[in-house]
């Protein structure tokens, strides 16, 4: 009996070693799968983060060319306008300058035409103090 009653005991706790890994195993597979869940949660996280993020980028960088467009626009806008305001300073410019030469050059054939009409009526007046000296 006693050997009986050994066996019993080793056969209780060769059952409750059985008991105790199943229930440790069961605890562990329940635990990978949580686990595994939770990796396939935070994989579908990271590609909703990381599809969010590309999404900003690209909306960040459409805004900033659109912004840089129309930036570039406003300066050729500006720069036009002052090539086209100093196109008319200088026309402006040139226009004054040749009425003035127009002037000057009318002014200056004026001159000369007072010149020679001078000096036309005294060799004029020589020749008539001549003949009269010579008549005379």
């Amino acid at each position: 009996m006693f050997t009986l009653g050994v066996l019993s005991i080793i056969l209780a706790a060769l059952v409750a070693l059985v008991v105790y890994g199943t229930v440790t195993v069961l605890k562990l597979k329940t635990e990978i799968n949580h686990i595994f869940q939770q990796m396939h949660e935070n994989q579908q996280l990271m590609h909703r983060l990381n599809e969010e993020l590309n999404r900003e980028v690209n909306l960040n960088a459409e805004r900033m060319r659109t912004e840089a467009n129309n930036d570039l626009s406003a300066l050729s806008r500006d720069v036009n306008m002052i090539e086209q305001t100093l196109r008319n300073s200088m026309n402006a410019g040139f226009d004054a300058t040749e009425r003035l030469v127009h002037r000057e050059d009318a002014e200056v054939r004026s001159y000369i035409d007072s010149r020679i009409d001078k000096l036309v009526d005294v060799y004029f007046d020589t020749q008539k103090t001549k003949r009269q000296i010579i008549k005379g």
